[in-house]
């Protein structure tokens, strides 16, 4: 059974975003508030940015539910794929939001709706910036840590909050001093950087799906373990596919012409043992041996 990369319950992706789930909540319904008792639209909108935090986080965890089924007779390889689909539909929410965060503040701009908001506001958007940027920073770590690609595109959702809330602050405080411009100003510019965070996202995870050829460090790494294993004369092929958080290897690798099928095997069975062991997220690893030449 495949185990998990970290040991603390803490790191663990399920874990993470539950916490994550339950920090967006608290932080909707606090935005909410002080959005409508405060008179800002800034911050109004910033509540519906974490309300849909919490759209994609729901997300992430059924992806990482599925992809936590075994292998079965339809699904021969897992279901870690799950992964990689939850995080291309965050990705694609991100994007949404920030095309809709800047048509929202072109309308602004051009209606000219301003309205000058109360102080309970302002220390709302202090309060999400400081609490999502702390939810990134522990987020990214968990994604890095288990090698998820569905929870480091959480993690970056988390981000895209943090830059919501600071756009919200800033024309928040803006029009306290009468700029009241600044408001749709500054979201018109966070717009932009919400997009520019989606798009690497939807990038990496299209490449994951069209099983794209993994990063240079993992092929040589790989390299470097096989052609330390005894009897190995040459590596032939190697084939990297990945599934989610985890990959499948296929390998190719000459022998010496004349050993016995069975001592074949007990080197084929060494390699996939070591990688297993030395690359913690490799689930599966399929050797050929071919003959020496």
């Amino acid at each position: 059974m495949f185990k998990p990369k970290h040991s603390s319950l803490i790191y663990q992706p399920k874990v993470c975003i539950q916490i994550g789930l339950f920090t967006n909540a608290a932080l909707t319904i606090f935005k909410f508030f002080a959005g409508i008792v405060g008179l800002s639209k800034a911050m109004v909108a910033d509540a519906l940015h974490s309300f849909s935090d919490i759209l994609t986080t729901v997300v992430v965890y059924v992806g990482i539910c599925i992809a936590e089924r075994p292998a079965d007779e339809d699904h021969p390889y897992g279901h870690g794929n799950a992964e990689t689909i939850a995080a291309a539909i965050v990705a694609l929410i991100i994007l949404g939001l920030g095309i809709y965060a800047a048509k929202s503040a072109v309308s602004s701009l051009i209606q000219g709706q301003f309205k000058q908001p109360l102080a309970i506001a302002l220390w709302a958007a202090i309060a999400s910036i400081l609490a999502k940027e702390a939810l990134f920073r522990y987020t990214i770590k968990v994604g890095q840590l288990n090698n998820n690609p569905a929870v480091i595109a959480d993690a970056w959702h988390h981000r895209s909050d943090v830059y919501s809330s600071l756009a919200a602050l800033v024309g928040i405080a803006g029009a306290k001093i009468s700029f009241l411009y600044l408001d749709p100003l500054a979201g018109l510019v966070v717009a932009a950087l919400i997009v520019k965070i989606a798009f690497p996202l939807i990038r990496s995870n299209i490449g994951i799906m069209m099983d794209e050829k993994p990063n240079a460090g993992l092929i040589s790494n790989i390299e470097g373990i096989v052609q330390n294993c005894e009897g190995v004369k040459k590596i032939d092929s190697i084939k990297v596919h990945r599934r989610g958080s985890h990959f499948t290897i296929d390998l190719e690798l000459s022998v010496d012409s004349s050993i016995s099928v069975a001592e074949g095997h007990k080197i084929a069975a060494r390699v996939r043992d070591k990688l297993r062991k030395k690359i913690r997220s490799v689930r599966d690893v399929m050797v050929h041996v071919n003959p020496y030449k």
